[in-house]
């Protein structure tokens, strides 16, 4: 039996019956890191499932990747990390596995270090989330942006008059929907086909998750919608963004208008990590970043 198969006997998984737990646990520590988001949860439910376990002061979210079992951060207060990092390891030890940790930024790979004896710590780069000051991308403002202003310029100039912005809502979504399948049918690649999977669940619960988005019309019709989510009070975190690439500019107006619309009240936006993908990493790179959350994994020796 595959350790997959293990937890899946003996932990409940998350699926849309419980996600609302799961959301009241998220928010006691707020983290800022973009896998202990619920929308992200949400899109990758399929393709990457996880399991919990849970007690009055503490939720853990356990996972499979490449046949490797792992938790991610405790969803608890300060005051009871070790107590859930230990049943975490006591629940690894049953399995007779080696105890994971997977996606810890720097204070929480710090107190999981003093706790835990013989172990090994690295830096995950292709994980970390690349965050940005929201009021730049707002507006677009400064040097490194340039070739990005250029771009938005040139979609204001372009399509002047024929381009109008909305909030995603129920009176939209199926539209949404059409356009992302249209969008997505040339992707074979399986992820890119789990990506989209995820994003239509997400879309269909646009009355039941605390989240929000907007669309763009151009000449009537939806060519481009974004989603974002709560990280923190100072943050927020761009789940989904997807635009007909043959506007020039669109995706940078995409995100201008969601953050003036949706999310002008936030100091930072959390646009995810860039999954080891060199195209995708110079393509955040180039939106020029205020700083990267380092994530760690660790394993013991």
């Amino acid at each position: 039996m595959s350790i997959e198969e293990c937890l899946s006997n003996d932990f409940a998984i998350i699926d849309m019956s419980n996600i609302m737990m799961i959301k009241d646990y998220l928010q006691i520590q707020e983290y800022e890191e973009s896998n202990h988001n619920l929308v992200n949860m949400i899109l990758w439910m399929k393709w990457y499932p996880l399991f919990y376990y849970k007690e009055a002061n503490y939720l853990l979210l356990l996972g499979v990747h490449k046949n490797e079992m792992f938790i991610y951060m405790p969803l608890c207060k300060d005051e009871y990390f070790a107590q859930a990092l230990m049943k975490a390891k006591s629940i690894f030890e049953r399995y007779d596995t080696r105890f994971v940790m997977s996606c810890f930024v720097e204070k929480q790979k710090d107190m999981a270090a003093k706790l835990l004896k013989n172990v090994e710590i690295y830096e995950a780069r292709e994980s970390f989330d690349y965050v940005y000051d929201n009021e730049m991308l707002k507006l677009f403002k400064g040097k490194k942006l340039q070739k990005k202003r250029n771009h938005l310029n040139a979609f204001y100039k372009l399509y002047d008059g024929r381009w109008q912005y909305e909030k995603l809502d129920k009176h939209n979504v199926v539209e949404c929907q059409h356009f992302l399948q249209q969008w997505g049918k040339e992707n074979k690649e399986d992820f890119l086909l789990a990506e989209i999977e995820g994003v239509m669940r997400v879309l269909q619960l646009v009355d039941e998750l605390d989240y929000r988005g907007g669309v763009i019309r151009i000449d009537g019709k939806i060519k481009a919608f974004a989603i974002g989510s709560h990280l923190s009070k100072r943050m927020w975190q761009e789940n989904i963004e997807k635009a007909d690439d043959r506007y020039r500019g669109l995706y940078q107006a995409m995100l201008q208008q969601l953050i003036i619309h949706e999310f002008a009240n936030y100091e930072l936006v959390n646009r995810e990590d860039d999954l080891g993908i060199e195209n995708l990493r110079h393509a955040k790179e180039a939106y020029n970043p205020l700083y990267l959350i380092k994530k760690y994994k660790i394993s013991e020796v």
